[in-house]
């Protein structure tokens, strides 16, 4: 088995529905933008997660793990 070496980023990702943060795993030396960028994806990792609604700010889910679909990103940025 062939390992990867990975950075952990701590990201916001907007939904149309959910406000999630949580650690995302880029490969290592590379940028946000460059795993974005890959359409070798179509769901992105994400550990530690918390769910958020948007429109009261309330926790929702704390999930372990959560894949979240690159297509129902609308913004997502570096915390």
């Amino acid at each position: 088995m062939v390992y990867t070496n990975k950075d952990r980023v701590r990201v916001c990702i907007a939904t149309d529905v959910y406000r999630i943060e949580g650690e995302m795993y880029v490969l290592s030396g590379s940028r946000l933008t460059d795993a974005l960028n890959s359409k070798a994806k179509d769901f992105f990792a994400i550990t530690d997660a918390q769910i958020f609604d948007p429109a009261t700010n309330e926790l929702l889910y704390e999930p372990a793990y959560l894949a979240v679909n690159r297509d129902a990103i609308a913004v997502i940025f570096p915390l």
